[in-house]
């Protein structure tokens, strides 16, 4: 199958809604190119099996190395200032954004398609391993919650011998 790249609006309205999804394979060239930095987790609600499947995709516009927002909306990280992929003529572009189409021609549920190609060991081996160093998406989030300090409890007992103390100074 030949792809080419199309740059009308509606193309470019795509990437600007919300960046096209990868298959496994397609996620780990892009590591390997050293994109890495540019991808986000996102996710599928896999309605059949009732169950959130996690997606390794390129980031939205100020998201890199993250999640997804509650609403995943917003421009490509790989989107340029001409409104078009940096990753196409570099043969890097995700599979969604390579096989939709304008003018309504997208194949019907291609979105879901892709989601279900991360319902596997390959698919969640490459988002652990993204994750795992530098710590990225969901670990990153944990080692900033580890790095906190803990908030300082006050209990009952501390107040009653606190009050108990003030009684035998009156």
């Amino acid at each position: 199958m030949t792809f080419t790249a199309c740059a009308c609006l509606e193309c470019q309205a795509m990437c600007q809604r919300r960046p096209c999804w990868p298959t496994p394979i397609d996620a780990q060239r892009l590591i390997d190119a050293g994109y890495a930095d540019r991808l986000m987790i996102d996710w599928w609600f896999d309605r059949a099996q009732n169950k959130t499947v996690y997606v390794l995709t390129p980031a939205i516009a100020g998201r890199e190395s993250g999640e997804a927002p509650a609403h995943p909306t917003g421009r490509c990280t790989f989107l340029n200032e001409n409104n078009l992929c940096d990753l196409h003529d570099l043969d890097l572009k995700p599979t969604e954004g390579r096989i939709a189409l304008c003018h309504d021609r997208t194949p019907p549920d291609l979105h879901e398609q892709i989601g279900q190609t991360w319902d596997g060991d390959d698919g969640r081996g490459v988002i652990d391993r993204w994750e795992a160093d530098p710590p990225r998406g969901r670990r990153q989030a944990w080692v900033a919650s580890l790095e906190r300090p803990a908030p300082v409890k006050r209990t009952y007992r501390r107040r009653q011998r606190a009050s108990s103390l003030t009684d035998e100074k009156r």
